[in-house]
């Protein structure tokens, strides 16, 4: 479900783009933060959850080394904010009617959404996975 979630916004967002009636240079716009928030929304969750996680194990006095520095979880957070702001910035200067800009912008949340979930999904699985062969052994 999560696959199906990510290649129906990712196919949304840029079927969209491609049909769009502008300049090849605005469809590349559009397209250029288009694969800006995939990238950035899958960074942003694997660092929040490797966060999350090291934060678990400090808590518990377990030793371990920190997977990502304070300027790593910084740059991803700032690039994140820089993806949406600059997708939600062209969307908002877009010259077509409310419907399409709408449709631009709900793509664009339905894309984020997508890529986090599906970036949680594979991580369980694979944690999951790993859980099992444990087990069995």
């Amino acid at each position: 479900m999560a696959w199906a979630a990510f290649v129906l916004a990712s196919g949304f967002e840029f079927a969209g783009i491609y049909n769009l009636k502008e300049p090849m240079s605005v469809q590349g716009y559009y397209a250029v933060t288009g694969v800006l928030l995939i990238v950035t929304s899958f960074l942003l969750q694997k660092v929040a959850r490797d966060n999350d996680e090291d934060r678990f194990l400090r808590e518990h006095n377990v030793r371990y080394r920190p997977r990502n520095t304070a300027a790593f979880t910084f740059l991803s957070w700032a690039g994140f904010a820089l993806a949406i702001l600059a997708q939600y910035v062209g969307i908002f200067n877009l010259e077509e009617p409310l419907s399409v800009r709408g449709y631009y912008a709900i793509g664009g949340a339905f894309l984020i959404v997508s890529c986090l979930v599906l970036q949680k999904t594979i991580r369980d699985n694979e944690e999951d996975r790993l859980n099992r062969e444990e087990f069995e052994e």
